[in-house]
């Protein structure tokens, strides 16, 4: 990765380009939140200069609400007001906004479909999942199922940042895991398998094609996710064909 002496990441002009029509290319694809970071500091370069005042918001907050008596049409000073009183109300929300801030930075956290090896397994999935979702997709280098879906689940991962994406070599994973059943996906919460799917088929769309909006169906009916615009038509179908049994775990090494 290309970097600029202060540490920036450093795009063609070609990359940039390309980025403004909506294509994400090269530098683009794995690093765009950094990249969009740096195009807010270039846009606001005193962004993060100016100390933070907490009795500056607070007066302001108050100001907004009416909660002083002044004239609308003059100017304020906070630091010309003495606000010695103990403000529920703005403490309630500084909380509830600290508490929103903190809930995004857990979540957002993945973002990518990282490749782990087969003795991973434990740590990076089942152990991993006591906090969040983990998808597995096991893969065989070559196989064309497998590239198709890896591809648009890296898509996938970057939209969903609180669900953590791995891969990794089925033969790693699994013994004598046949070809023919790959992709296999695994779904761990609370360090438990809750779904196992195998075969490309069930990630395909009505045109038999892998695409995000098919991925994100089957993750949203396993559990994985939540979509506003889920498909109850056919639900009890794909339960009945997919939902895990207690004999139908492929079995680990």
């Amino acid at each position: 990765m290309e970097r600029n002496a202060d540490g920036r990441i450093r795009t063609t002009e070609w990359e940039d380009i390309q980025y403004k029509h909506g294509n994400k290319v090269g530098k683009y694809t794995t690093h765009e939140g950094e990249l969009l970071a740096q195009r807010v500091k270039d846009a606001n370069p005193n962004i993060l200069l100016k100390v933070y005042d907490a009795n500056e918001e607070k007066v302001r907050d108050k100001l907004a609400r009416g909660g002083y008596d002044v004239d609308p049409a003059v100017t304020v000073d906070p630091d010309d007001i003495d606000d010695s009183d103990d403000d529920d109300a703005l403490a309630a929300f500084r909380n509830k906004r600290m508490a929103e801030l903190q809930r995004v930075a857990q979540t957002n956290v993945f973002g990518v479909v990282r490749n782990i090896s087969g003795a991973e397994y434990v740590q990076e999935i089942t152990d991993s999942s006591q906090q969040c979702w983990v998808v597995g997709i096991m893969i065989a280098q070559g196989h064309e199922g497998c590239d198709a879906l890896l591809k648009v689940l890296q898509l996938v991962a970057m939209k969903h940042r609180d669900v953590k994406f791995v891969s990794l070599l089925a033969k790693e994973a699994v013994a004598k895991m046949p070809d023919r059943l790959l992709p296999c996906v695994v779904f761990y919460h609370k360090g438990s398998l809750v779904n196992q799917l195998t075969e490309i088929t069930v990630w395909e769309d009505s045109k038999r094609c892998v695409s995000v909006e098919a991925a994100e169906r089957v993750l949203s009916r396993v559990g994985v996710i939540k979509s506003e615009e889920d498909d109850d038509e056919d639900e009890d179908d794909f339960q009945k064909q997919f939902a895990l049994r207690s004999g139908d775990a492929i079995r680990r090494k």
